[in-house]
């Protein structure tokens, strides 16, 4: 070990930083406090003791640079006024705990020196379009950790990584991660403050629950240690990044901030992801959120950012370079469309708003499931949420599900409600696909994924949350169809206009962009019992440079069959069958004529039927 000499550091950058004069320690703390630095080695020996109250350099800025230390060997923590605390600004953890582990606390993790170096190869965040973006949200742990998922590393990073074929074969272009951050998941529950306490000074007969989903405060700065697979997680998510972007598949991340966080970590924490990680973009939960400052930031203007609702005008109003990529994740599509899935009375209005929703400054995340509430199976199987093994007499969830069970509570072997439960999953993809906003969905929505019924799995760090990647023949059928609507969307650009629909013929080509009809073309039932309706996109508007083909989707979400008629298309082209949501043997659907000569279709109950324009054919004589 080399002489230790100690010098005054700089005002930034916060945490453990290398310089050309040593390792500079940097952190804020209030004014009266005492902060021990405690540097240790890699046996985990003491081996300095730095009073930073003796380095104070601005305001509540204290910053030290240790020479004569390696910087790839040593760990760190700080004690304030006697009591253990974590760097804020640590960027890489040395800990020897696992997963669950209920003796883990603070001074047991080290904090380590972050090495930025990494072969990126020429990677970059990918920038892509909203309207080239399929969502899907997943859990580090719970995607992989199933002994199904057939992956090397279950439940961590390196099970994404192995993963990416998958995500690719199915179209998915994001995904989110729920808090992959590091944060402590053991949370004390009751403490019998009993006189047994093991050699590490931890209760023994304390009890304690998972924090399964992470929305807590934790090191912002660190890939959480637990779900690396080699034990290294900086390098373990950076290579996860890099793979998923070469197949053409972007990362956004997660981060919950509780009220008590500064404001301005909350910057420095996006900004680092994004350059240390090539991150493409946030979904940020919290209260007193610096939205504007975010909205606003330079470093972030092409970074996808997603809130619950944005103050528009207030953002916009500044004289600044305003991001390009925010995006609502409200709860309005969920309970619209979900409402209209299942039948309600008065839902069309709002259905077709959310159907066509597609704003230009701030967009739309549609989604129909999240991490909480029902899985897409969930959905169509319950009416009531079952979270009584989450210990809490079924009292913790909503109770707002907008669901429909089909007829029976949980699983069944009634053929008639299976039937009936696969039309709805497929009629709720077909819905969410074809909606002109940003589609999202969870991670094994499309291989018919179930919680049981838990609306609220918060807690629940086994097959409850796990997902389960063995198939049946059902759950083949969805995940089929799933694919080949993703592959319709991406194919279309009409069907992901890169503008907001106006249900107007600005081109002047004889259509408006999208238009509605019912058993006559151009005359919709808009009346509050009416539960069908026509949507017709005309390919003129598809926008990319080029026209594209015309689509019909006649919607039939009642429980009786209705008729619905086909609008007359341009002379040269036709209507074709493109697909549908009905899961009976016998899906021909024939064209009739109405009394005055106009084409109909008869859509049965609860089915989505999609035609297609095509050019017509014309036979050559011999």
């Amino acid at each position: 070990m080399n002489k230790i000499d100690l010098s005054l550091g700089k005002v930034f950058p916060y945490g453990a930083s290398t310089t050309g004069e040593g390792v500079q320690f940097c952190l804020s703390y209030p004014e009266k406090s005492r902060v021990i630095l405690k540097i240790h080695n890699e046996q985990g020996k003491n081996i300095c003791n730095i009073n930073m109250n003796d380095y104070h350099v601005s305001g509540n800025v204290h910053s030290v640079i240790v020479s004569g230390i390696n910087e790839d060997k040593i760990s760190y923590n700080y004690t304030r006024d006697g009591e253990y605390i974590r760097d804020p600004y640590a960027m890489k953890l040395k800990s020897r705990y696992k997963w669950g582990d209920f003796k883990r606390n603070v001074r047991g993790d080290g904090c380590m020196v972050y090495d930025p170096s990494y072969d990126w190869e020429g990677d970059k965040p990918l920038r892509l379009p909203f309207n080239k973006v399929i969502g899907y949200m997943l859990h580090v742990r719970g995607f992989t950790r199933h002994t199904s998922s057939g992956v090397k590393g279950k439940g961590t990073f390196m099970g994404i990584n192995e993963k990416t074929d998958y995500l690719k074969e199915l179209g998915i272009t994001q995904i989110e991660l729920m808090p992959a951050y590091d944060f402590i998941e053991c949370e004390v529950l009751k403490d019998y403050r009993s006189n047994s306490i093991d050699e590490d000074g931890n209760n023994t007969l304390t009890e304690h629950r998972i924090n399964y989903w992470g929305f807590k405060e934790g090191s912002y700065f660190v890939p959480k240690p637990q779900y690396a697979f080699s034990g290294d997680s900086v390098k373990e998510f950076k290579d996860m990044v890099k793979a998923l972007h070469k197949a053409g598949i972007e990362v956004v991340m997660q981060f919950y901030f509780p009220s008590n966080v500064n404001r301005n970590l909350i910057t420095d924490c996006l900004r680092f992801w994004v350059r240390e990680y090539h991150i493409d973009g946030f979904h940020i939960y919290g209260s007193r959120l610096p939205l504007d400052v975010l909205a606003t930031d330079p470093a972030l203007t092409q970074t996808k950012l997603y809130y619950e609702r944005y103050d528009a005008d207030g953002i916009f109003s500044a004289d600044n370079c305003v991001n390009t990529f925010l995006a609502e994740y409200n709860q309005d599509y969920v309970v619209d469309v979900r409402r209209f899935l299942k039948s309600d009375e008065d839902m069309l209005h709002k259905f077709l708003f959310r159907q066509r929703c597609n704003p230009d400054r701030i967009k739309v995340i549609n989604h129909l499931t999240s991490y909480d509430g029902f899985t897409l199976n969930d959905l169509v199987s319950y009416d009531y949420k079952h979270n009584e093994a989450n210990g809490e007499d079924n009292k913790d969830g909503t109770g707002y599900n907008y669901s429909w069970n089909c007829g029976v509570e949980g699983s069944t072997r009634k053929n008639a409600i299976l039937k009936l439960r696969m039309k709805q999953l497929k009629n709720a993809f077909c819905l969410l696909m074809l909606s002109q906003g940003t589609p999202m969905f969870m991670a094994g929505d499309e291989f018919m994924n179930s919680q049981g019924g838990n609306n609220n799995p918060y807690c629940q760090d086994n097959e409850v949350t796990w997902l389960n990647w063995k198939r049946n023949r059902r759950s083949t059928e969805l995940y089929e169809y799933v694919k080949s609507l993703i592959a319709l969307r991406r194919s279309h650009p009409v069907l992901r206009m890169e503008k907001e629909a106006t249900l107007l013929d600005n081109r002047s080509c004889g259509y408006p962009d999208i238009s509605y009809h019912s058993e006559n073309a151009w005359y919709p039932q808009m009346d509050t019992h009416i539960r069908h309706v026509g949507i017709l996109l005309c390919g003129y508007y598809a926008g990319e440079g080029k026209a594209d083909d015309f689509f019909y989707m006649a919607t039939n979400m009642h429980w009786e069959d209705h008729f619905f008629a086909l609008p007359k298309l341009p002379k040269d082209v036709e209507w074709t069958y493109c697909t549908d949501t009905d899961t009976g043997s016998d899906r021909y659907y024939p064209v009739m004529l109405d009394d005055n000569g106009n084409k109909q279709v008869r859509v049965p109950a609860r089915t989505v039927l999609l035609f297609r324009s095509r050019k017509k054919r014309t036979l050559t004589k011999k």
